[in-house]
């Protein structure tokens, strides 16, 4: 189990991704059966959890998504560099 995160027993699957899956994604529990190894009560479970706890669950999403979106800017900046030393005339 991810720190923090909570998942649904027996898997890696976190119940935030539960969530956006139905949230976001507009993805239907049935969808979710179909596409994962899961059981109708685990699908049930994460999402009862998940609306128990949703200002913590999308709180941690957020910071998750900034997180990310952070290193790919770092990734441009870094590549954005190598360009520039491969572009620059040697001495």
């Amino acid at each position: 189990m991810v720190k923090g995160k909570p998942t649904i027993a027996g898997t890696r699957l976190r119940v935030m991704d539960i969530a956006a899956m139905v949230k976001a994604g507009g993805a239907t529990v049935e969808w979710i059966l179909e596409n994962y190894d899961l059981h109708p009560a685990q699908v049930y479970a994460a999402l009862a959890y998940y609306y128990d706890h949703q200002a913590e669950i999308d709180e941690q999403r957020h910071d998750e998504d900034q997180r990310v979106h952070e290193k790919a800017l770092d990734s441009d900046l870094h590549i954005a560099r190598i360009r520039a030393r491969q572009q620059s005339p040697k001495e």
